[in-house]
């Protein structure tokens, strides 16, 4: 039987994402340096490109910025894909799913799943060429700098 996504994937114009480990004994951990494009995103999680190989489930935690925003989204996820990003400038592709919503341990907060819905209401359906393209001018700005 075929499950069918319960969630609508949508694109932003860039959108990008930083990721850490989750927090663990050992303290919170850093945010890496690097922004990597997301190419869709949904209320249930997101898909982007970066250069670094992840391993399926990874807990993480991710800082969505938003182009506009005050504030960036911060999240708890974990990695359920990620392959090869044949032919791109980013070498990888992830799909990681965010954490529930609500006000336990592990949980994000209800007010990030209201924000992801009005993202969802203002920019619909995604276009992964699109998102593919805008990645791709992105790695070649940064290659420039």
């Amino acid at each position: 039987m075929l499950r069918k996504r319960s969630c609508i994937r949508f694109h932003v114009p860039g959108a990008t994402l930083c990721w850490k480990k989750k927090p663990g004994l050992l303290g919170r951990g850093k945010y890496g340096e690097d922004r990597f494009p997301v190419l869709d995103i949904s209320r249930g999680g997101a898909k982007f490109v970066c250069n670094t190989r992840m391993d399926v489930g990874r807990k993480i935690v991710v800082r969505l910025e938003l182009p506009g925003a005050r504030e960036p989204l911060e999240m708890l996820a974990v990695v359920r894909w990620a392959g090869r990003n044949t032919g791109m400038s980013y070498r990888f592709q992830v799909g990681i799913a965010f954490n529930p919503y609500g006000k336990g341990k592990n949980e994000n907060p209800p007010q990030i799943l209201e924000r992801l819905k009005q993202l969802e209401a203002e920019h619909g359906q995604a276009g992964e060429q699109d998102a593919m393209q805008e990645a791709e001018q992105r790695a070649g700005q940064q290659a420039e700098q």
